[in-house]
């Protein structure tokens, strides 16, 4: 797939302060490099694209015949971004005939799909898998791909560094970092050297009930992750969890430059603000307000500087929106 220019579209519906506003919510990221965002989206017709900065640079058609779907797979970790490099991961899924005849139950097919220095998309790996996940750091890919082996692996610029099944990977300053276990819940936790792949610290979940969920990590070895209902914070160095919220929407969380990002629940545990904290869990900044029509899709990016997140202007149970990308300076 190569690059298509389009004109650049912003809204200014309920924006926040000093918020840039684009138009499309992000079923895929955002994700942040430098001044600019890019995101995945899914238009009602059953096509999508990704963009930056507003303009597509990758475009999929809907798919032909009765009972398949194309989207995007590995949510967190669905898209990748830096100046260098883009990577998505793009599911295929269909129905599969139940006993009865019936539909009771699907095949998905995720593929990691890479541009370099803007080039052409093309899958880096000789493996597709049901859930792909994507992180990126200037020059350097890293991809998990939950699958059955020989494919299941982590996979740092190609290169398999791990045998696991991984659902979330992340990467920063000279850490990689992956979810072993099911996405729904997690029971290890493993932050391991950029460089060369040598596990660092492996964290078990403390129990079924608090397994980990989505996590992110910073340069100094920080992690921030969703555990059970809530949201913890530790270190490399201090390895002992800090809770920074005990109720929360956990689909997704980031942390960067001392900080962390995500998402308080109201009285009926619905989505309710999008908060920035310290790494103590005290509220430095309120980005978001949630209600009936304004609900959170896709995740929370988090750089120094700027932060990015996306909203769904309609009902929960609309599939395609409409709605925004938000990218805010901080």
């Amino acid at each position: 797939m190569r690059g298509l220019l389009i004109t650049l579209v912003c809204l200014t519906v309920a924006a926040p302060a000093s918020a840039k506003t684009y138009n499309g919510m992000a079923f895929a990221g955002p994700a942040i490099s430098g001044d600019s965002v890019a995101w995945g989206t899914v238009y009602s017709d059953g096509s999508g694209a990704v963009k930056v900065d507003g303009r597509i640079v990758a475009r999929f058609e809907a798919p032909v015949g009765e009972g398949r779907d194309r989207g995007f797979g590995g949510v967190p970790g669905a898209i990748g971004f830096s100046p260098t490099r883009l990577v998505y991961a793009l599911a295929d899924s269909r129905n599969l005939p139940g006993g009865d005849g019936d539909s009771g139950a699907s095949a998905l097919e995720v593929t990691p799909m890479l541009s370099s220095g803007g080039g052409p998309f093309t899958n880096p790996l000789p493996c597709t898998g049901p859930y792909v996940s994507t992180a990126v750091d200037g020059d350097t890919v890293l991809i998990g791909v939950s699958t059955q082996p020989p494919c299941a692996g982590v996979y740092l610029d190609g290169r398999k560094i791990s045998d696991v099944s991984p659902c979330q990977v992340r990467i920063a300053g000279p850490y990689i970092a992956w979810r072993e276990g099911t996405c729904g819940g997690s029971q290890r936790l493993v932050v391991a050297d950029r460089t060369t792949g040598t596990v660092l610290a492996t964290f078990s979940a403390p129990s079924l009930r608090r397994a980990w969920g989505p996590f992110d990590l910073d340069e100094q070895g920080n992690v921030v992750a969703a555990q059970g209902d809530g949201v913890v914070a530790f270190s490399l160095a201090d390895p002992k969890p800090r809770v920074l919220a005990t109720k929360t929407w956990s689909s997704t969380v980031a942390t960067a430059g001392g900080r962390a990002a995500f998402i308080s629940t109201d009285a009926d545990y619905g989505p309710h603000r999008l908060l920035l904290v310290d790494l103590d869990g005290k509220v430095l900044k309120r980005l978001e307000r949630y209600g009936k029509r304004r609900w959170p899709e896709g995740e929370i990016a988090l750089t120094d500087r700027w932060v990015a997140w996306s909203v769904k202007r309609t009902i929960y149970d609309h599939p395609t929106g409409p709605g925004n990308v938000f990218l805010k300076q901080l």
